[in-house]
C-alpha cells in the first residue's frame, strides 16, 4: 500500500519524500502520508512519535462501566441484609453507573456489555423498591 504520490508544489511526506502529505503529526507537526499516520485515539502520530511513547501513555485497561453497575446492583441484594440503610444510594449508584457506561466501550478487547448494565439497572430498582416497601412497612407499624 502506498500513499498518494505528490506532485510539483505539495508538501511530501517526513518519511516517504515520494508521497503526498495527508496530514502534520500531532505531537511533532511533521507532514506525514497517508501510510505514515498513525491514529491514536483522536490524535494522528508519526511513526517516531509513537515509538518514542511511553508505554503508560498508551491505553492498557479501561473501566467497564456495565459492570460496575452489575456488581452495584447486585452485590448489596445478596448482603443487603447487613447494608440496608444503604441500599437506596448503591440503587441509584448503580443505576447511574448504568446509564454513565451505557455507550463508553466495555473494554479494549469487547464492546459494551449491554446486558449487565440493564441487570444493574434492574438490580437499583430493586433496591430502590425494598427501601420503600420496608419504609411503608415501618410507617404502617408506627400510625397503626
Amino acid at each position: 500500500m502506498r500513499g498518494a504520490a505528490a506532485r510539483e508544489g505539495d508538501a511530501t511526506c517526513f518519511f516517504h519524500a515520494e508521497n503526498q502529505a495527508a496530514l502534520a503529526c500531532d505531537s511533532c507537526g511533521r507532514f506525514v502520508c497517508a501510510l505514515c499516520d498513525l491514529p491514536l485515539g483522536d490524535r494522528h502520530l508519526c511513526p517516531a512519535c509513537l515509538g518514542a511513547r511511553k508505554p503508560l501513555e498508551l491505553a492498557t485497561s479501561r473501566t467497564c462501566w456495565s459492570m460496575a453497575a452489575l456488581f452495584a446492583g447486585v452485590a448489596p441484594l445478596v448482603f443487603g441484609i447487613f447494608i440496608w440503610p444503604l441500599l437506596v444510594f448503591t440503587g441509584l449508584l448503580a443505576i447511574f453507573l448504568a446509564l454513565w457506561g451505557w455507550k463508553k466501550p466495555g473494554s479494549l478487547v469487547r464492546g459494551p456489555r449491554r446486558w449487565a448494565a440493564v441487570a444493574g439497572i434492574i438490580g437499583g430498582l430493586l433496591q430502590i423498591g425494598a427501601v420503600a416497601a420496608f419504609g411503608a412497612f415501618l410507617w404502617q407499624a408506627m400510625s397503626g
